[in-house]
């Protein structure tokens, strides 16, 4: 997702003139981080070529909702045993996000990676985006009744899988943070966010290998000196790169987790890929993540599991 300052409208063009497909901002202040990336069976990623279109054209819902790892790592296998990847489909249009297993039947993502999108095929257990161990395909999804696509307030997402997958060492749900304060910032902290998405502003296609990246909470308060507050909110939190300021998530990224290795309660996610500024992903400034702790009940009341098997009990 990108924050921009002003009207830009993408067109995706396919080199093919006789297929397009568009991206547009959801807002003056707002869009989402788009890469067109696959028409089912017709289409890759490497076939698309960017057109910026002029301030003038009006605005509408971006169809292809992305988020990547800028000068990330490669995962290894097994690092990141919840990683979801989804394709999330609309006819023979297909976008690519990340997720999250939070229990054997249910994925955890962003809203503005399944609002718009009616059929979700979802891959887990590799670190390789065409080499999943586990696929399913699903038209279950439950977007937060409250999504707000112009402030992207309540930018969550649950996806029901059709049956419960296996556990394994390559397939496992992360824990929620239960048992963390509601209250806690996590200002300073350490966190990880993983995901398929772009490693440049200059690279229009995703990645084809899991990469991650280490990031440090910043305080909503400095994030408001970029954003303002009618994007950074309490269910809001931002990150900025751990070691170097151009480290980030870029598009393709979107709904993937951010996790933090607790002291007493081993990994847990605490975000959810949300947005980037619009200036580019290595610009330095921070990314923003739905926080979720907040959304604790919702998912609960969603799901109707009363005791997660992925939650610190």
């Amino acid at each position: 997702m990108v924050v921009q300052e002003r009207m830009v409208r993408w067109h995706y063009a396919l080199k093919s003139p006789k297929r397009k497909q568009w991206c547009t901002p959801l807002s003056l202040l707002v869009v989402i981080l788009c890469i067109c990336d696959f028409t089912i069976g017709k289409v890759r990623s490497s076939e698309l070529t960017a057109i910026p279109i002029p301030r003038h054209q009006s605005l509408a819902l971006a169809r292809n909702p992305l988020a990547k790892i800028v000068n990330g790592q490669p995962a290894q296998a097994r690092q990141f045993p919840w990683q979801a990847s989804i394709r999330a489909a609309l006819g023979r249009s297909v976008t690519v996000c990340g997720g999250s297993l939070i229990d054997a039947q249910w994925v955890l993502t962003a809203a503005h990676c399944a609002n718009d999108y009616t059929v979700f095929q979802i891959g887990f257990g590799s670190i390789h985006l065409n080499m999943a161990r586990l696929t399913m395909s699903t038209v279950s999804k439950f977007v937060h009744p409250e999504f707000d696509p112009w402030k992207l307030t309540n930018d969550v997402a649950l996806i029901r899988l059709p049956s419960p997958v296996p556990y394994s060492q390559e397939i496992y749900p992360i824990q929620l943070p239960i048992n963390l304060s509601p209250w806690d910032p996590y200002v300073g902290r350490q966190v990880t966010v993983s995901g398929f998405g772009r490693t440049s502003d200059a690279i229009q296609s995703i990645s084809t290998v899991l990469k991650f990246e280490r990031m440090r909470v910043i305080s909503n308060a400095e994030c408001m000196t970029v954003y303002g507050a009618s994007i950074i909110r309490n269910t809001t939190m931002c990150a900025v790169g751990w070691e170097r300021p151009n480290q980030n998530v870029c598009q393709g990224d979107s709904g993937g987790p951010m996790v933090m290795q607790h002291e007493d309660h081993g990994w847990v996610q605490i975000g959810i890929v949300s947005f980037v500024s619009s200036r580019g992903c290595s610009t330095g400034d921070p990314s923003g993540y739905i926080r979720t702790v907040n959304y604790l009940s919702w998912i609960a009341k969603t799901t109707g599991l009363r005791n997660f098997a992925s939650i610190v009990s």
